[in-house]
């Protein structure tokens, strides 16, 4: 069984021009501070753990889960408002859609989304350019703060109790990268964010990337 999970912003959805904008104008509204919007200096590049560390600088404990449900809260409403006003800005990374869906179909492997946004902003935009979640294992910041932790959890769900035998991970930034070398996970970088030896500007190129991943025979069986 082959194991392949995605990554969302940045490598199945366009969303750079606007998501981490409107994070740090929700983080802003609510907490009324500026935060860095160079995500490689957090240790947990997620929602939920760059909040965490932004509130553990000046905030109790006890106010944390309350602060961090009303940045969600406000997050999630600015990117809806986005879209709504330019539902053309946010678009699937090339050949995104075509891809998972013909991984989907593989009997040989089983397809798991991991993302370090919050579920509810994740799955809007996944549903806004057309990408399902139905048979695919998905965990996001909404489960846990670590990457791993994420991937972990979006590998469970999607194995369904079974085992895998290789793993392979698609995303965009450095710490996409970091994880799975903790995790011993294959890395495909998606765009031109992170280097790396195994590479692709979009997923267009289907075929390719499926040779790449030893199932091309699979999928011309199938």
């Amino acid at each position: 069984m082959h194991l392949v999970m995605f990554d969302i912003d940045g490598t199945l959805v366009d969303s750079a021009g606007f998501d981490s904008e409107l994070y740090v104008e929700a983080v802003r509204s609510v907490l009324n501070v500026e935060i860095d919007s160079d995500w490689n200096a957090y240790e947990h590049v997620s929602d939920s753990g760059i909040l965490e560390e932004v509130l553990g600088r000046a905030w109790p404990d006890s106010e944390h889960a309350e602060l961090a449900a009303r940045v969600q809260e406000r997050f999630v409403a600015l990117v809806g408002e986005y879209l709504r006003r330019a539902p053309g800005a946010l678009r699937e990374i090339a050949g995104a859609k075509l891809l998972v869906e013909r991984l989907v179909a593989l009997p040989n492997v089983r397809v798991g989304i991991a993302t370090g946004g919050w579920e509810p902003t994740a799955k809007l935009k996944l549903a806004h350019v057309g990408i399902g979640t139905d048979g695919i294992g998905f965990a996001s910041s909404s489960d846990a703060r670590a990457r791993t932790d994420i991937m972990r959890l979006a590998a469970q769900r999607a194995l369904r109790g079974g085992a895998y035998a290789r793993a392979t991970y698609f995303g965009d930034g450095a710490w996409d990268r970091r994880a799975c070398e903790e995790l011993g996970y294959g890395f495909v970088a998606v765009g031109c964010g992170v280097a790396h030896s195994v590479a692709y500007p979009d997923l267009g190129e289907a075929d390719a990337i499926l040779s790449c991943l030893g199932l091309a025979d699979v999928a011309l069986a199938s």
